[in-house]
């Protein structure tokens, strides 16, 4: 058992016909359950949702040890578009003159580890790729087989262009093209029109959140219209080199593909102390479901390995497992929180030792009720997981059991203590 705090609620409660027995005044019992008192058969399980799921890409050199490349594919450059030719009358012009095009790439400076200019490079992709199944070594991995790169990375490219990105001066790189590149890009396939991102200077990793290829035109029936077209990527994914290895011990949530943390939950139903708990309400104490107020599972963070740490929020959430024997892909309830999860800034996550609390109130209290009208036991297996999932590259790490920052079961229990003859 853990630490104990009682306190004394603020009601009165009425008193019966005879007043020589009167009902004490309810107190609140705030409890910690230490994880042998409440847990067991700690899981940790990865590979859940794709890289591609995610709204964000990642580009990395040299960032303890890991490399990662951004692969997009951007949509058909217009042919022809409606113009107002020098009578004001509005017309198909298919004869437009491309002078200009570039990629646009927007990064998220906060989740990004430089404060200084890096340098980053566009170049066209020579090989197929497919954006749901390339990784590192694979340009396409379906059920056909796998379809090597030629070269580990992302295979050969042509280079385009490079941009000395400073994040002080702006959140976006811009990838000039030449005419000739212009002309290819708007006559060939999809294929022709992708490339890879890539980040050319050692030591950092940079999120990126959108991506567009800007198209610069002359009409033919107005020489005075300029026409700018924005065109938007269809798809986009990155590939990385290594995969974080599964954690030996602790607790780990998030990252793309995502983790997930499995525990089986065994809840006492009578408590014998601490002594506070019993001097308050007497001992044994049987705990029902009416007593709980809150529940919530308290979780002590350790550092991530260094390519992984978060430098956004990682959200979270708690969610009961409803097989347990086909773990791991289980399938799961509604969540125990909130919909949106539990947000955990990277400051917090940064900061070994700090304290974070997932509520579970509404599975405490059916596990206590027991089995439901229809006979049905409640689960007694936990995950806890991102939501959504995955939502960010990096991930969550926390002390496991066995460790001086083990998980603990936070209980807040409102109780009467017997009733008092006068």
């Amino acid at each position: 058992m853990g630490v104990v705090t009682v306190a004394a609620c603020t009601e009165t409660m009425p008193t019966g016909t005879d007043d020589s027995q009167l009902p004490g005044e309810p107190v609140t019992v705030s409890l910690q359950l230490a994880w042998d008192d409440f847990a067991s058969n700690l899981q940790v399980f990865g590979g859940f949702g794709r890289v591609d799921d995610m709204e964000s890409t990642v580009v990395a050199r040299a960032y303890d040890g890991m490399e990662s490349r951004t692969l997009v594919r951007f949509n058909a450059i217009p042919r022809s578009t409606l113009v107002r030719d020098s009578t004001g009358t509005l017309r198909t012009d298919s004869a437009l003159t491309f002078v200009d095009a570039y990629v646009v790439v927007l990064v998220d400076t906060a989740a990004s580890t430089n404060t200084g200019v890096v340098q980053l490079a566009f170049g066209q992709t020579q090989e197929m790729w497919d954006t749901r199944t390339a990784n590192w070594t694979n340009a396409v991995d379906t059920i056909g087989g796998p379809v090597p790169w030629s070269t580990p990375g992302g295979g050969v490219v042509t280079p385009l262009a490079t941009w000395d990105f400073d994040p002080s001066a702006g959140d976006s790189a811009q990838f000039f093209f030449d005419s000739a590149t212009i002309a290819q890009w708007r006559e060939g396939s999809d294929s022709v029109r992708a490339g890879r991102i890539d980040l050319l200077t050692d030591g950092h990793r940079l999120k990126l959140v959108g991506a567009a290829l800007r198209v610069i035109a002359n009409s033919a029936l107005d020489q005075d219209t300029v026409l700018i077209f924005d065109v938007p990527a269809t798809q986009a994914t990155f590939i990385y080199d290594p995969p974080a290895a599964a954690p030996l011990d602790g607790l780990r949530v998030g990252g793309s593909p995502a983790w997930r943390t499995v525990l089986d939950v065994a809840l006492p139903t009578t408590l014998d102390g601490p002594p506070a708990l019993c001097a308050a309400v007497g001992c044994p104490f049987a705990l029902g479901p009416q007593h709980v107020t809150y529940a919530g599972l308290e979780l002590r963070t350790r550092l991530s390995p260094t390519a992984f740490q978060p430098t956004d929020t990682v959200s979270m959430e708690v969610r009961p497992v409803l097989d347990k024997a086909t773990l791991p892909k289980a399938p799961l309830g509604t969540s125990l929180g909130t919909a949106e999860g539990t947000p955990v800034p990277p400051e917090v996550l940064l900061v070994e030792g700090s304290t974070i609390d997932l509520p579970i109130t509404r599975y405490v209290q059916g596990f206590l009720a027991g089995p439901d009208p229809e006979g049905r036991a409640p689960p007694t297996t936990l995950a806890i997981l991102a939501a959504p999932e995955p939502n960010t590259f990096t991930f969550a790490s926390f002390f496991g059991p066995g460790a001086a920052n083990a998980p603990v079961l936070n209980l807040v229990l409102t109780v009467s203590p017997p009733m008092e003859i006068r």
